[in-house]
């Protein structure tokens, strides 16, 4: 069975005359390999919706094998503890608490599956790679926090340093055919990011 990424909790951030007012990730699920792995876990504010969206693919908490974090903020977060049972998954630099398999460098989880540093954001900002029939999908975190980032060419406002988040920026756009941001619904990283 092939891979695909679904959007199980769709994030946003609301901002007023520039100052975050708002902030709730995006939870996404890879279905179709050995085990039902999800990506974030949003805000404790959306925790019903994001138990709304498993439950709608016919799965729950008990359900979930693996759980990774992009970056370990509250607003991705917010739900960890509905899925005590699942291996969870963040960098070392984001200091995550034993129950944490911390990475120290890039790995390939599962068959098509890769997780990857991508810093700027947080020190231990990752990303996760996905091959699906339709493409590779790059569940990006707040390296990419939404889709105006991509289309505006800037870097998270939030951020460690401008360079290096501009690295992650390039690397997950040349690597991408959609990208998932960390708050909003995946799109479509065209040539044009490629390139930059």
């Amino acid at each position: 069975m092939a891979l695909t990424v679904e959007v199980v909790c769709e994030g946003y951030l609301r901002r007023d005359n520039g100052v975050l007012l708002e902030a709730h990730s995006t939870s996404s699920l890879i279905v179709g390999g050995s085990r039902n792995i999800l990506v974030d876990t949003s805000s404790h504010h959306l925790r019903n919706r994001l138990l709304s969206g498993l439950r709608s693919r016919g799965l729950g908490p008990h359900d979930i094998d693996v759980m990774i974090n992009t970056h370990l903020h509250p607003d991705h977060v917010g739900n960890n503890d509905l899925f005590p049972n699942a291996l969870r998954i963040a960098r070392r630099e984001e200091d995550p608490d034993p129950s944490f398999r911390k990475l120290g460098e890039d790995i390939e989880l599962i068959p098509g599956v890769k997780i990857f540093h991508t810093p700027g954001h947080t020190r231990g900002s990752l990303s996760v790679g996905v091959e699906t029939s339709e493409g590779k999908y790059v569940i990006a975190g707040d390296a990419f926090p939404t889709k105006d980032n991509f289309d505006k060419w800037c870097t998270p406002m939030i951020n460690y340093d401008m360079g290096i988040a501009l690295k992650s920026m390039k690397r997950i756009s040349y690597l991408a055919d959609f990208i998932v941001p960390g708050h909003g619904a995946p799109f479509p990283a065209d040539l044009n990011g490629r390139q930059r």
